[in-house]
C-alpha cells in the first residue's frame, strides 16, 4: 500500500488546519505540519493543506536514506530535488544531499523544467523523501478580489477551509446567513451546488453581484432562513456578530434549530463557543475549532452532525 504525505501550513492558534487535513486526506498533521495519509488528490482544493507527496523512503541519517532510495524504480525522465527543513536542527547540507540523492536515482536531472519533483524533508524524526504529486491550486485567492465586501466578511482562505470540512461527502451547501457570499464562492469554486439565504436585501444584492463577477450560478434568496424548506447535504455559515448585527440570541438559536432540520451536518462560525446551543438544537456530535484572528479575538468553528 502506497503511503502519502500531506504538508500543511503551520499556523499557531488555528485548529482548523488539522481538521481540514483530516477530512481531505485522512491524515492528521504532526507538530511540524506533516501528515501521513491515505490519499492526496483533494489537496488541489486545499486552504491550509498545500502539498501532497508519494512517500519514497525515509531514514534517520542521509546514509540510511540513500540506502533506502538506491535500487528503487524511478521514471526515466528529468527530475529536480527540492529541500524543506522542518527540524530545528540542521541534519544535512541541502546541496550535498541533493547531489548524492541524484546519483542514486537512475534518471537524468532537469532543474529548469522537471517532469518530476522530489522533496527531501528534514523532520525531527529524520529524513523523509518523496515525490510531489499535487499542490493546492489556491483558487480561493481570486476571491480576495471580490468587488463587494464588509468589515466582517470571511477571509477567502478561511471560507475554503470551512467548506472543506464537510465536502466530501457533501455535494450541496446551504448558507443561511450568506452576507456577501464568501461561503458560496468557495463552494462553487470546488464544484459544489450552493444556495445562500439572507434577510438583509443589501447583503443579498452584494452576494449576487460577487457570484456574477466570478461567473458562478449559485442562487441567493432574500428571506428569513427560518422560512426556507429546501434541504442540503450540509449547512455552512458565519453567524452574524459584532456591533452592527440586528439578530438577537433567540434569532441565532432559531437559525441553528432550523438548520438541524434541513441538513445532517453543519459548520457554524461565531466569536464564542456555542456548544450548549448546538446540543439544545439536537446535534449529537460537536467538534469546536478555535481560529485566532488576533490576540484579542478568535472565531470558533463548530462542526456538528446529527
Amino acid at each position: 500500500m502506497t503511503d502519502y504525505l500531506a504538508l500543511c501550513a503551520r499556523l499557531p492558534g488555528n485548529e482548523l488546519v488539522a481538521a481540514e487535513c483530516e477530512n481531505l486526506t485522512g491524515g492528521v498533521p504532526e507538530e511540524d505540519g506533516v501528515a501521513v495519509c491515505r490519499s492526496v488528490e483533494l489537496i488541489v482544493r486545499g486552504a491550509y493543506v498545500h502539498t501532497g507527496l508519494r512517500l519514497i523512503a525515509r531514514g534517520e541519517t542521509l546514509e540510511d536514506l540513500l540506502q533506502a532510495v538506491n535500487g528503487q524504480s524511478f521514471p526515466d525522465e528529468g527530475f529536480r530535488i527540492e529541500h524543506l527543513r522542518l527540524a530545528g536542527q540542521k541534519l544535512v547540507n541541502s546541496r550535498e544531499a541533493a547531489i548524492r540523492l541524484a546519483n542514486v536515482i537512475p534518471a537524468s536531472p532537469e532543474l529548469e523544467a522537471p517532469k518530476h519533483r522530489f522533496l527531501l524533508i528534514e523532520r525531527h524524526s529524520g529524513l523523509w523523501f518523496g515525490e510531489i504529486v499535487v499542490e493546492s491550486a489556491q483558487s480561493y485567492r481570486r476571491h480576495d478580489r471580490k468587488p463587494f465586501r464588509t468589515s466582517t466578511s470571511l477571509p477567502s482562505r478561511l471560507g475554503r477551509a470551512l467548506v472543506n470540512l464537510v465536502a466530501p461527502p457533501a455535494r450541496t451547501i446551504l448558507d443561511p446567513c450568506c452576507g456577501t457570499g464568501s461561503i458560496l464562492l468557495e463552494a462553487q469554486a470546488i464544484g459544489l451546488e450552493a444556495c445562500g439565504v439572507d434577510w438583509n436585501s443589501r447583503m443579498v444584492g452584494m452576494s449576487r453581484r460577487n457570484l456574477a463577477h466570478f461567473g458562478y450560478p449559485a442562487e441567493v434568496i432574500d428571506s428569513d432562513f427560518r422560512q426556507v424548506t429546501s434541504t442540503a447535504d450540509a449547512i455552512v455559515t458565519d453567524l452574524p456578530y459584532g456591533l452592527f448585527m440586528h439578530e438577537t440570541k433567540e434569532d441565532l438559536q432559531g437559525i441553528i434549530e432550523h438548520a438541524h432540520a434541513l441538513a445532517p451536518q453543519a459548520v457554524f462560525v461565531l466569536g464564542e463557543d456555542i456548544s450548549d446551543w448546538l446540543r439544545d438544537a439536537g446535534y449529537s456530535r460537536i467538534k469546536v475549532f478555535r481560529v485566532r484572528k488576533h490576540k484579542e479575538f478568535s472565531r470558533f468553528a463548530h462542526w456538528v452532525s446529527t
